[in-house]
């Protein structure tokens, strides 16, 4: 067993730090064993010395009642008290059995209990009993008792200083191991870890700056000089396959492999813009295609309509933060701008210090946004690279734009089908509500005053007041134009007429582009927002409302409308009012949902949610 301690000894670092680790534990430990043994052993000696003080006293009271009458009373409680302090005493100094410490006790108690005690016995007999011999006696034994107590003490006292003497012995024996266990420690980390360490570091970070001729020099067999050994062996296979290799070469087939990698995206990029169902999705996918084969950084693509700021993004991957920074460093007129230059100034830098590169996209006033993208690498990027990027954004403008050219005819193939269905309400449905208004005018004046009939006629008149309102509605609905200006003009007219309707202005937080909507889904939530607002001009009672419209995370159109009106309950709504079930029913056409929240102290929250065609088009096909 101990040659293979050995062995493992000479093999292992850390059985080496190991075992020194141990060794000073051990003598740690050894030194606060050895101190509390000989603390505990000294607890007592202090008070057997105060005890032996207070035994002088005592003697020398007791002899100082008996010779005073008055004070020879008390004599008898002072010789009790002397008796209990000598037995302390013993009890202190237990444990010294055969020293000259308990020999010279045991003559203290034999001599207290054979002359002074028996002689104290009789001085302290009731008046006319008491011997004068005895006390005289007594003045003659005392001094000389006395001083054997006062031989204790000294014993007492040599004992503790020997005890003293042999801890400050082992203390200073013990440290001065502990030291030179701690230097053999110390120069065996220095010399078997932290030199191997730092070379073998060296040798990395001249293979990290691109020399591959460092060598690690310490090979022992222990785990360092394993690595060490290991490491040398790949450096001389690295240095050997290096050497082999031809430059020219190797820059000649990068550059024709970077050539088919471009000409191959090109190609992809291009029959994915050029299909017939194409929408965001498929050119978000194309987007970080682009990023990833490029390997470029993060991307966007931001549109203004009608030349309005700040630009809304679209698609992307910017991340939240790089968003934010980059909106807090450059308004939207400036990414605009940017793209407007010369290619070779379209390149810029953002605060920390990255490369971004703005690209124009559409090409009507209509229709203009701008492709930013961040780069990773600080290096400029190269040639072949940019072309590509310049490319792939003049295919991205083209889709852009027949995307809007084929949502604007089918914007206007909507609108006419909905104006002929206005027409026809008008001219159908409304007319016969009005002249069902008039019969029951007229049929009121004939009941007179029939207390059964005339509460149906008034619920009848009612019912058809509030249908009539309803097919004005919807009428007005229908009639309501999404020009060139798009969705947004739109809303905004919607929101100006609400807001003379209600008496208060309507606040209006539009994040979305319209060219993320289809012209049927932009019908529908105008129509939906319509119902909201009218919901608050009749029965809200509210005196502020707004309305945010935006797209998530998960790229899910979110349209909210609130009020601080009186509310109501959602699960009960009140009789003859269907404008949360329409809601609900055009947001099911949307395949997405609308949620109600009016807590009880008022208010009113009503949030529509759906993923949009232009998303949703490629997970469906």
């Amino acid at each position: 067993m101990i040659p293979a301690l050995l062995n493992t000894l000479r093999h292992s670092i850390l059985a080496r730090i190991g075992l020194a680790m141990v060794v000073l534990a051990t003598l740690s430990f050894l030194s606060v064993l050895i101190s509390t043994v000989i603390a505990d052993s000294s607890v007592g000696k202090a008070s057997a010395i105060n005890l032996s003080g207070s035994l002088r006293m005592t003697s020398y009271r007791l002899l100082s009642e008996l010779q005073q009458a008055d004070r020879r009373p008390f004599a008898g409680q002072t010789l009790e008290q002397f008796e209990r302090r000598l037995e302390t005493l013993e009890r202190a100094v237990a444990g010294h059995t055969g020293s000259a410490l308990d020999q010279l006790l045991a003559q203290v108690r034999q001599r207290w209990e054979e002359e002074i005690r028996p002689l104290a016995r009789v001085a302290t007999a009731p008046e006319g009993s008491a011997s004068p011999e005895a006390i005289q006696q007594l003045a003659q034994d005392i001094p000389g008792f006395v001083n054997r107590i006062d031989e204790v003490v000294q014993l007492i006292e040599l004992d503790l200083e020997e005890r003293i003497r042999l801890l400050r012995a082992t203390q200073f024996a013990l440290f001065g191991l502990l030291i030179v266990v701690s230097l053999i420690t110390s120069w065996m980390l220095r010399k078997l870890l932290f030199r191997p360490l730092a070379d073998l570091l060296k040798a990395a970070r001249s293979v990290t700056a691109g020399s591959f001729g460092a060598r690690v020099r310490h090979t022992a067999p222990d785990e360092l000089g394993q690595l060490g050994q290991a490491f040398n062996t790949m450096m001389d296979e690295i240095t050997s396959m290096y050497g082999q290799l031809e430059a020219k070469v190797a820059q000649k087939t990068e550059a024709l492999t970077r050539t088919n990698q471009s000409l191959e995206l090109l190609y992809r990029t291009s029959q994915q813009l050029s299909s017939g169902d194409l929408g965001l999705e498929t050119i978000h996918q194309v987007l970080r295609e682009i990023e990833e084969a490029l390997e470029l950084g993060h991307n966007a693509i931001c549109i203004s309509e009608h030349g309005q700021f700040p630009a809304q993004q679209v698609v992307g991957s910017l991340s939240p933060g790089e968003n934010l920074r980059l909106r807090a460093e450059r308004d939207c007129a400036t990414c605009f701008h940017q793209a407007t230059l010369a290619p070779e100034q379209q390149t810029g830098r953002t605060a920390d210090g990255r490369q971004m590169i703005v690209f124009p996209l559409g090409g009507n006033e209509s229709l203009h946004g701008v492709m930013p993208v961040m780069l990773d690498s600080a290096m400029p990027l190269p040639r072949d690279k940019l072309r590509t990027l310049e490319t792939v954004s003049r295919q991205i403008s083209n889709a852009l734009v027949n995307m809007r050219r084929t949502e604007e005819r089918h914007r206007l193939a909507v609108l006419e089908e909905r104006a002929v269905i206005a027409r026809e309400l008008h001219d159908s449905i409304a007319q016969s509500l009005s002249y069902l208004k008039i019969q029951v005018t007229r049929l009121e004046k004939h009941l007179g005053d029939n207390p059964q009939a005339t509460p149906i006629a008034e619920e009848l008149k009612v019912g058809l007041n509030a249908a009539y309102r309803e097919l004005r509605e919807l009428i007005t609905t229908f009639r309501l134009r999404l020009d060139e200006r798009g969705f947004s003009a739109a809303l905004q007219e919607t929101v100006e007429e609400f807001s003379r309707k209600c008496g208060f202005a309507i606040a209006l937080d539009n994040r979305l582009s319209g060219i993320v909507l289809t012209a049927n889904e932009e019908m529908h939530v105008i129509r939906i927002i319509r119902e909201a607002l009218a919901n608050i001009e009749k029965h809200a009672k509210a005196s502020s409302a707004g309305i945010e419209i935006g797209l998530d995370d998960d790229r899910r159109v979110r349209v909210c409308v609130r009020d601080n009106g009186r509310g109501f309950n959602p699960e009960t709504p009140p009789r003859n009012h269907y404008g949360l079930i329409i809601m609900r029913d055009r947001a099911q056409i949307l395949d997405g949902s609308v949620e109600v929240v009016s807590p009880p102290e008022g208010g009113t929250l009503v949030c529509l949610g759906f993923r949009p065609e232009q998303f949703s088009a490629k997970e469906n096909r």
